[in-house]
């Protein structure tokens, strides 16, 4: 068995990227990922699924997404208890405005995910 890298051996661009391409992977087979599974399939560094890392990635993926004019990447990502994303996802540019987590926070998910389904099927 390999030994990941850790995070501070690596360059954070490097890890972005592959994250980015392994959501953007996950989003043309129309498919979810738990924050388990993506930590997981990552190679470029050992990274906690629990861990402010994880939520740093997913912002950063998040960001780049929207001010790129694209649909929010990490929709993709969920936890293995609910099904949709933690509540960190709800924070990130283009996902609600100014609130928490609403009431309808699964539904407003779920359009987030078929926007996101639906780009990565043409793209």
């Amino acid at each position: 068995m390999t030994t990941k890298p850790r995070l501070t051996d690596v360059r954070w661009s490097d890890v972005v990227a592959e994250a980015r391409a392994i959501l953007i992977e996950q989003a043309r087979l129309r498919q979810t990922i738990t924050y388990a599974e993506l930590c997981t399939m990552m190679q470029t560094a050992r990274i906690h699924y629990h861990s402010n890392t994880m939520v740093r990635l997913l912002d950063d993926i998040g960001r780049m997404e929207y001010e790129a004019g694209r649909p929010v990447l990490p929709a993709v990502v969920v936890t293995k208890q609910t099904g949709i994303p933690g509540a960190g996802y709800f924070r990130l540019p283009g996902t609600l405005p100014g609130e928490e987590t609403p009431a309808d926070a699964e539904a407003i998910w779920g359009a987030d995910l078929q926007a996101v389904f639906d780009y990565w099927s043409e793209h």
